[in-house]
């Protein structure tokens, strides 16, 4: 069975002191809730999700679409793409160790195509298609609690053809 639903988002918060070597600064902890907002604006195109990144953040965006260093590279790709699909990233579990700066978080990210000819490493879309991947992504954190590595693997995905 497949989880989609927020409600049964699942976060393991490790409780380190602040003055454990390599902890975060007080207050700048990842949260279940945190997570959510940088997902609510991200599914909305607003760019303010690069406010959860390091300055010098590195996205492992595989192979087709290559590493992505800095907020900026990242903001330009997902502005790019947003042209081309409507893009949607739900999870359905998430486990967070703050102590060791740590995330997984297992995800369906639904990819809508506004426009023909839409590139996927699976093949090219059509206006309306969507193509639906689920996996999980890793996240590690600076000590400012921000973004500092993304990276994911896949699980599995599906296509499902335009409404007619």
């Amino acid at each position: 069975m497949r989880r989609t639903a927020l409600g049964l988002l699942v976060a393991v918060v490790a409780c380190a002191p602040a003055s454990a070597a390599g902890a975060l600064v007080a207050g700048a902890r990842m949260t279940p809730e945190k997570y959510q907002t940088y997902l609510d604006r991200f599914n909305q195109g607003d760019e303010r999700y690069a406010d959860f990144y390091a300055p010098d953040v590195v996205f492992d965006h595989g192979p087709f679409y290559g590493m992505l260093r800095g907020r900026a590279a990242i903001v330009e790709f997902y502005r790019k793409i947003s042209t081309q699909m409507k893009e949607t990233v739900t999870p359905s579990m998430v486990v967070i160790d703050n102590e060791h700066g740590l995330m997984a978080a297992e995800i369906a990210t639904r990819l809508t195509a506004v426009a023909d000819g839409v590139q996927l490493k699976s093949g090219p879309l059509v206006k309306g298609e969507t193509y639906v991947s689920y996996g999980t992504v890793y996240y590690t954190f600076n000590k400012q609690g921000r973004i500092a590595t993304i990276r994911g693997s896949a699980g599995g995905s599906e296509r499902i053809p335009a409404s007619k």
